[in-house]
């Protein structure tokens, strides 16, 4: 008799502890009482609760708690701190990276308010990049920045807003900078998103060495017309100091700020009339063009049915990669596309014979001759041959 006793005592803790655990993830369960149509039965629904804490800036002061219940989203909460201006509110304590509000809320979480100094901001931002829509093939990578190009700052008492609104096409890159340097560079990491209602809008399409996501150009994933809005906080910005290529002359070039924001708008289709858009390739490297953007004969592909063919002689050691130029219309820009050595299949075996790879995906000649190179947009597959 001891020893059923005892199996039915730990067969009831064991049940008990297996709820305890059920109810771990999200915290405590909320029980619902559903009337039936006809309102003589009832139901219980039991949904889990998620525990939701707004700390200060110091990651220790609770300004304020409330539940959602799990897979739904948080309601934003706009706090005030006499002396201070709300910059949003961040997933980590080190400001890492702003909290999404369109996500689901799928346990405990914690948030930490942002909270700034006002200072006025007397720089004037533009958009710099490269694509086939007027203002970024008119910016050519920020080499001109004009009208079509600036910011607006708008006139908001204690605030530093910049806004734009313009078109863009699908592939085009760009980011918000100062002047044609691309100082103090507002690019991927500042967008508050990249999705809505279930579409992908822009794409994080790298940037040069070791620039980080801030810094990385912003793809445009869906053509239409935008409206951008840069919000600022210049009293916040800081400087990668310890980055190997920093000093005090162009330290502009290293400008972060936790707390800057780009926002958008899409507004619909492109209000631009679409003309003929024109790609051409061309070769560039350490010794064939001394890493310049030289648009001759020899240095040009030629197309046949849709494919790109270029003959030219390398030596061993060559170090190259192949760069693009669009023109719609009259104008005509450095492209976005780049032909690098990943733009070889890793199946095609002869190919690879032929050339070596480095650390930013250069091509390099295995040896002296007079190469073919061959290239398919539709595909985006580069070939290699020598002889």
């Amino acid at each position: 008799m001891k020893k059923k006793r005892v199996a039915v005592l730990v067969l009831t803790m064991a049940m008990l502890a297996g709820e305890a655990m059920g109810a771990a993830g999200c915290g405590a369960k909320e029980t619902q009482t559903e009337q039936a149509a006809e309102g003589t039965e009832a139901t219980e629904a039991e949904t889990e609760v998620c525990k939701v804490t707004f700390y200060d800036s110091d990651g220790k002061t609770v300004l304020s708690e409330t539940e959602v219940k799990n897979g739904e989203q948080l309601e934003e909460y706009i706090p005030e701190k006499d002396g201070y201006t709300f910059a949003g509110w961040f997933a980590t304590p080190q400001m890492s990276h702003r909290f999404d509000f369109a996500q689901e809320i799928t346990g405990d979480t914690e948030l930490f308010a942002g909270f700034v100094s006002y200072v006025e901001d007397t720089r004037s931002f533009a958009i710099v990049g490269s694509g086939t829509s007027p203002a970024l093939l008119e910016s050519n990578w920020g080499a001109n920045i004009g009208e079509m190009q600036t910011m607006t700052k708008e006139d908001t008492e204690g605030a530093n807003i910049y806004t734009i609104t313009l078109d863009l096409e699908e592939g085009d890159e760009f980011q918000f900078a100062i002047n044609s340097s691309w100082n103090d560079q507002r690019g991927y990491g500042y967008l508050d998103s990249i999705a809505k209602d279930g579409k992908e809008y822009f794409k994080n399409s790298g940037s040069l060495g070791d620039a980080g996501t801030k810094r990385s150009n912003i793809k445009c994933a869906i053509a239409g017309n935008y409206t951008f809005t840069l919000t600022t906080y210049p009293g916040e910005d800081q400087y990668e100091t310890d980055n190997s290529n920093y000093t005090e002359e162009n330290k502009e070039a290293f400008n972060i700020n936790p707390y800057d924001v780009i926002s958008w708008n899409y507004n619909g289709e492109s209000t631009s009339g679409t003309e003929e858009k024109q790609v051409e390739y061309y070769i560039k490297g350490a010794k064939i063009t001394d890493w310049k953007d030289v648009y001759s004969d020899e240095t040009k592909f030629t197309e046949e049915n849709g494919v790109y063919t270029l003959t030219v002689t390398l030596e061993e050691g060559d170090e190259f990669m192949f760069t693009s130029l669009v023109t719609v219309g009259e104008n005509e820009s450095v492209g976005n596309e780049y032909i690098r050595y990943t733009n070889i299949d890793k199946d095609d075996t002869e190919s690879l014979s032929f050339v070596t790879g480095t650390e930013s995906a250069n091509l390099v000649a295995a040896k002296s001759g007079s190469y073919t190179f061959t290239y398919d947009p539709e595909t985006t597959i580069l070939t290699v041959s020598c002889q």
